[in-house]
């Protein structure tokens, strides 16, 4: 039997995932701060952001299991309001979680999928990391970290039978809409606009893909037999990413700051 470990499992894709990968018979270890209740998951108190604690985590899996052929690095956080508001701490905090938790339950992993000379490391990344989306910066910045540490990573690992994969999903119908942090002391200067675009913002998430399709589309992609390095989820996503090849930045941006950016009220 396979076995795979999914990070962020308590909720949303993580937790979609988890039971879709269970049904289609692979053993599943979900790793999150918050225990889930779902009972077809191997369910594990962890933080992405301890290296000692998934050191420990995957240490006891692999000795259990003797394997593990899939890593989904879910694990995620949000955070919305201008540059200037933001603090230090909110900004280490994301980039805590969503590019070095990355990075330690990756690195942690691969020494078990080398001794096997196989395995698939899936990390989540977001459409955003393709059109950076103002008052959501540090969102965008982080997951287009993640997508360059997944194709680096890839190159790296690949004589040993791993593969990378990045999955930008677009728009997602989940509770990370209301769990998004928003700067607590936004300025004056901002505030109108922020709430306008964050207000847009969480529109499209809750009018966007079905968290089912989503982990359908997660699992077809893992199970090819050559993963693909990139996977765009929803067709408009896609069209937009194929579009921006031929536009210059400077069209790209623009058009992005149209939608989200929204113009000083005087």
């Amino acid at each position: 039997m396979k076995v795979a470990i999914v990070t962020g499992s308590s909720s949303g894709i993580g937790y979609a995932l988890c039971n879709l990968l269970s049904k289609k018979g692979i053993k599943v270890y979900g790793i999150s701060r918050t225990i889930s209740e779902n009972e077809n998951v191997i369910n594990i108190s962890g933080d992405v952001t301890k290296a000692d604690d998934i050191k420990k985590i995957f240490a006891s899996i692999y000795e259990k299991e003797g394997r593990i052929d899939y890593l989904i690095n879910n694990a995620g956080m949000g955070i919305s309001g201008s540059v200037e508001a933001t603090s230090l701490e909110d900004f280490e905090s994301i980039f805590n979680v969503n590019l070095k938790g990355t990075f330690i339950t990756s690195k942690e992993i691969l020494p078990y999928m080398r001794k096997n000379n196989s395995g698939k490391i899936v990390n989540i990344g977001s459409v955003a990391s393709e059109f950076s989306i103002p008052f959501q910066t540090f969102y965008s910045s982080s997951k287009a970290a993640i997508k360059a540490f997944s194709e680096a990573l890839n190159n790296e690992v690949s004589p040993y039978g791993i593969s990378v994969c990045t999955i930008l999903p677009g728009d997602v119908k989940t509770n990370f809409t209301k769990s998004r942090k928003t700067n607590e002391n936004e300025l004056e200067a901002y505030e109108k606009r922020v709430s306008k675009s964050i207000g847009l913002m969480a529109k499209d998430e809750q009018n966007g893909m079905d968290v089912q399709y989503v982990s359908k589309v997660i699992y077809k992609t893992i199970n090819k037999k050559r993963m693909p390095i990139q996977k765009t989820i929803g067709f408009k996503y896609k069209v937009f990413i194929f579009l921006k090849r031929f536009l210059p930045t400077k069209v790209v941006n623009k058009l992005v700051g149209a939608i989200y950016a929204f113009k000083k009220e005087r």
